[in-house]
């Protein structure tokens, strides 16, 4: 670059600056706007229906179209849910699909395996591995107690005692994942955490022929190879000098310090978003104050946003007081959504049983959508825990009514169905298969699937490649249409089928795709997933036209967990089973039990309904009931009398 280019850059980004505007939505609010266009790291706090996801991708639109953040140097984005990463890479590449490369979206465990996998030479020698010799484990809480009792039995005298109060539900979160790993393994513990976490990275990992690591080790081996390698820190530095974090209120300590180890300096902004009232994960070692010691560690200013575009004013009334009580100091928030007359907003019923309350929503819901033209996917069943145990009955009342319901819960190998469905390659090969299957009017789904395609192959330069990439894909999915017409859909095979698919690029981009941009995720994992949820399509699809419709079952009801509904949105919720039984472990952790409530009750818009049964007892939610009552919560008993 030349002393006179050196010289106009800074006015040219200025008057970009100046001159930069929203792209896709009309305007943003105040305190949105001003965490925008700061300069420095950023806490920003987003309640439901803030809109943080338009707030990053705006974010991020003002930083590449502006040349803040200047070419070839990208941002990072770490959420902590598949489905959220995937939601952040599509909405900005919606937004910006020029700089849609340069943005990197991915969840804190698949950065962390990525970058240990990568770059596992460069750990200390005695922490050496090869990234195809350990195995990932999941190691219960009564295997982690086992392993306590031993470590108890060789500790010495004087760390006994606070050895055996060592709780093993949070022991690999808050012992394991906050010990930082010496270069030197051989260096004595001093503490009782300290031994207990050193006794179990020798048994796991150091003095075995077989490694094994779960998450939470591996995010602590990613932190030692990058402190290790100051090559390495700043290769990542200059490769991301803009990083956001979504969730941030869910942040372990693991997580905690691999951020401060990499991302705390200078040249780098860090821009985190979160909300306090909304911490569900604490189960999961998530710190209590995550927000407060991000401010302190990286000098972050804060901003709040306070639109809520989702949900009416009625219901934004009614979550205040929830929100009142899990944080003080939360700012009143205003209503955005648009008015809709004629609704209760909030109502508990009860029914007899299971059966009963199956028929009596799958019909109201069947009569909803008849009477206002809503679509099935404008509802949500969601549960606190075991919602597979709910899903047989619901499914027989709702197929009488011509409705599909949807379990995201559902396990297809090692993935569940709301991660298969969000991930990228599921997304370009239903693309590929579309294409193949009607070969004309699909416009949006050939730019995606291009797109996707030039992604793959690693191809999204200049404009030569993107004519071959172009040319590639009509001449593969031509290919591909002719077999389909001549193969009937009863003679399909799922294996076959995924097959030809992969087929476009090979297995061996496929799985350089996953390991850059799903790191963490293993393609054969995937693909056996993909394949058991094709295998379901088959079965229930009528002819090929449908097979896509059936894979992802569109305008279905959905039905999965409070903790999986995070960060979605419906216009009317069922909260299924408010009751002991549902939220047994409110007496063990009020607080993260009330966010998760506070969670389920702002997925809605406009209509929320909470449901029980007659038998069931509530002596332990008793409080969740009073915040109903306060917010003006319709009762309706629809028992049926008892012959």
């Amino acid at each position: 670059m030349s002393d006179a280019d050196r010289e106009l850059r800074p006015s040219r980004q200025a008057r970009l600056q100046s001159q930069w505007k929203p792209t896709g939505v009309e305007d943003l609010e105040p305190a949105a706007w001003a965490a925008l266009r700061h300069d420095g790291c950023t806490a920003v706090t987003a309640g439901p229906g803030a809109g943080k996801t338009e707030f990053l991708a705006q974010r991020a639109a003002y930083l590449l179209q502006t040349e803040t953040c200047p070419n070839p140097r990208r941002i990072l984005a770490i959420s902590f849910k598949r489905d959220s990463a995937a939601n952040l890479a599509r909405r900005v590449a919606s937004r910006v699909p020029e700089h849609a490369d340069r943005f990197v979206s991915m969840t804190f465990d698949a950065f962390a395996k990525g970058l240990f996998d990568r770059f596992a030479a460069l750990l200390p020698t005695p922490w050496l591995v090869s990234p195809r010799t350990y195995d990932i484990r999941f190691w219960t809480s009564r295997e982690v107690q086992v392993f306590l009792d031993d470590c108890l039995a060789d500790a010495p005298d004087d760390l006994r005692r606070e050895i055996s109060g060592l709780d093993p539900w949070k022991f690999l979160a808050e012992v394991v994942g906050t010990y930082s790993l010496p270069a030197d393994p051989g260096t004595p513990p001093v503490t009782a955490a300290e031994y207990a976490a050193w006794t179990w990275w020798r048994a796991r990992y150091l003095d075995t022929q077989s490694p094994a690591v779960d998450f939470v080790m591996i995010n602590r081996l990613a932190e030692l190879t990058v402190r290790n390698s100051p090559a390495l820190q700043r290769a990542i530095r200059a490769t991301y000098p803009f990083v956001f974090i979504d969730e941030f209120q869910d942040t372990t300590g693991a997580q905690l310090s691999f951020l401060k180890a990499l991302f705390c300096c200078p040249g780098v902004t860090v821009t985190a978003v979160g909300d306090r009232k909304q911490r569900i994960m604490g189960f999961a070692g998530a710190v209590e104050e995550a927000m407060q010691r991000y401010e302190t560690d990286f000098q972050a200013k804060k901003f709040s946003l306070l639109w809520n575009f989702r949900s009416s004013s009625a219901l934004v009334s009614a979550q205040r007081t929830i929100a009142s009580s899990l944080d003080p100091n939360a700012e009143p928030v205003t209503s955005m959504a648009k008015v809709e007359e004629g609704h209760d907003p909030i109502e508990i019923w009860t029914f007899n049983d299971e059966k009963h309350q199956s028929e009596h929503i799958a019909a109201w819901i069947a009569q909803d959508i008849r009477a206002s033209g809503r679509t099935a996917e404008d509802f949500v069943l969601v549960a606190r825990q075991k919602v597979g145990e709910l899903e047989p009955a619901l499914i027989a009342e709702f197929s009488k009514h011509e409705i599909t319901l949807r379990n995201d819960d559902t396990q297809y190998g090692g993935m569940r169905l709301q991660d298969l469905l969000k991930h990228d390659l599921t997304h370009f090969l239903l693309g590929v298969l579309r294409l193949s299957i009607q070969n004309a009017g699909l416009v949006a789904e050939w730019t995606e699937t291009l797109a996707l395609l030039r992604r793959l192959i690693g191809n999204d330069q200049d404009e030569r490649s993107a004519r071959t990439a172009s040319d590639h894909l009509g001449q593969f999915t031509s290919a591909f249409a002719q077999w389909i017409r001549n193969t009937p859909m009863t003679s399909a095979n799922a294996s076959d089928l995924v097959r030809r698919m992969t087929a476009i690029v090979g297995e061996t981009s496929l799985s350089r795709f996953v390991r850059g941009m799903h790191s963490g995720d293993e393609v054969q994992l995937f693909l056996e997933a993909f394949t058991k949820r094709l295998e379901f399509a088959i079965d229930n699809a009528p002819d090929w036209d449908d097979l896509v419709g059936a894979f992802r079952s569109d305008d279905a009801v959905s039905l999965m967990t409070i903790h999986r509904s995070k960060g979605l949105e419906y216009h009317t919720v069922f909260v299924l089973g408010l009751d002991d039984e549902q939220w047994w472990s409110i007496a063990r952790n009020k607080e993260e039990a009330l966010a998760t409530f506070f969670v389920g009750f702002s997925r809605a818009g406009h209509r929320l309904v909470f449901t029980s049964f007659e038998r069931s007892q509530k002596r332990k939610v008793q409080e969740l009931y009073g915040y109903l009552t306060q917010g003006g919560a319709k009762v309706t008993n629809w028992q049926q009398p008892r012959c």
